[in-house]
């Protein structure tokens, strides 16, 4: 995955929520899932949820309560949305997704690490999350943009899409060896700005533009020196 092992620290409950629903989210998909693999022989539980509902997000919730939730899905700017269902969302209306909500669950996320892998939603829900409690929130202001070779194509042996999935996951991947949360957001913006790096010098100028476009967009919010 491109992490170097460092330390172990605690064993954690770690909740991955992603379904292949469209290309976005198929890559997606595809890179948790080795993440998953990875965290799990690290000795951390990995609970990973394919058809989530927001009824079925509570029951994790309240039955495993994980010390840190990936979501991959589609961000407005006050909700994340997985699979058409609104898992994540503030009481009011979103621009990004022209939907009123009139109910929210901010308060779920209290006590734990949070990462909005979607576009959109670290505008106004990532730092939502941090005021009603949860220790640290990362995600994108804007879109999430990554190339692929086709649309169609295999997530694993894209090698157009893969520095992109390789740098955001460096936050999940530092954590589960024993990181704090800061060094993780580190690690993500230093790997994104070495891939841009590496595209400019060969002249791969629509590449580098989108890694620099999530570098720019990628946002933390909350207690950077949280750990797993």
């Amino acid at each position: 995955m491109g992490s170097q092992v460092r330390k172990q620290t605690n064993v954690a409950s770690i909740l991955v929520v992603s379904n292949p629903s469209d290309t976005p989210t198929r890559f997606g998909y595809h890179w948790l899932k080795l993440f998953s693999e990875y965290a799990t022989k690290r000795g951390h539980q990995i609970i990973f949820q394919k058809t989530p509902t927001l009824e079925i997000l509570r029951q994790a919730l309240i039955k495993y309560n994980p010390h840190f939730i990936i979501a991959n899905g589609h961000g407005g700017f006050k909700t994340l949305s997985v699979d058409s269902n609104i898992l994540i969302g503030i009481e009011s209306y979103d621009e990004a997704i022209n939907k009123k909500l009139t109910r929210q669950n901010p308060t779920w996320f209290k006590g734990r690490l949070v990462y909005l892998a979607t576009c959109n939603a670290g505008r106004e829900l990532a730092p939502c999350l941090v005021n009603y409690g949860a220790k640290a929130v990362a995600g994108y202001k804007e879109a999430f943009i990554f190339l692929t070779e086709e649309e169609r194509s295999n997530p694993a042996y894209d090698k157009l899409a893969e520095p992109f999935f390789k740098a955001m996951l460096q936050l999940p991947l530092h954590l589960v060896n024993g990181e704090t949360f800061g060094y993780g957001i580190n690690a993500v913006k230093k790997t994104f700005e070495r891939y841009r790096n590496e595209a400019e010098s060969k002249g791969e100028e629509e590449t580098a533009l989108y890694l620099n476009h999530n570098l720019i967009n990628f946002v933390s919010y909350g207690n950077m020196g949280s750990r797993l």
